[in-house]
Order: structure tokens, then sequence, then C-alpha cells
């Protein structure tokens, strides 16, 4: 089995990896806002029936856009959480063994 090893510290790097992927995702997500505007305005009324399929992947790709912006934000600060707990367990617990520990 391969030794797992965690810090706080690399938990935040980690996390600010979620932070850029939210972010990304969020103008990901409004990267082809009112694209069906834009077409209309370029090809006239031929354009209709493909705007009509343009708006339905604007919605979908918004609403995927969005999900993933969520899910990287909440695992950002789950792993932000993770690195408190961690650091305050390894403290109390340290601190117990100091103080199981005889002086020689």
């Amino acid at each position: 089995m391969a030794n797992l090893t965690v810090t706080p510290d690399y938990l935040e790097k980690l996390a600010k990896s979620q932070d850029q992927a939210s972010t990304t995702a969020g103008d990901a997500a409004t990267a082809t806002s009112k694209i069906e505007v834009a077409v209309w305005v370029t090809h006239g009324v031929i354009s209709g029936v493909s705007n009509s399929a343009f708006t339905a992947a604007e919605k979908a790709r918004q609403g995927a856009g969005n999900n993933i912006k969520t899910a990287a934000s909440d695992l950002a600060a789950a792993l932000r959480t993770a690195g408190k707990t961690y650091a305050a367990v390894d403290e109390e617990l340290s601190g117990n063994l100091d103080k199981q520990v005889l002086p020689q």
C-alpha cells in the first residue's frame, strides 16, 4: 500500500486549484451568452430554427458550467475545512503525546 502524506498546505494548494476551476467554469458557462441574438442579427429570419437550438444548447451549457462551478467551489471549501481540522487534531494530539513522554 502506498504511503499517504497529507498536509494543510497541500490541501490549501488543492483548494486554490478548485477555486481556479470554479472561476473558469463560471466564465465558460457564459462564453456563448446571447449567441442566438448575434446569429439573428447577422443571418436574419432564416436562422430561426438554428436559434431555437442555440438557445437550448446555451441553457444546457450554462447549467453544466454552473454545476461545475458550484461543485468546485464546494470542494475548495471542504478541502480548507479538512486542512483546518487536520491541523487542529494534529496540534491537540501532539500536545497529548508531549504530556505522556517523560523527560530523561
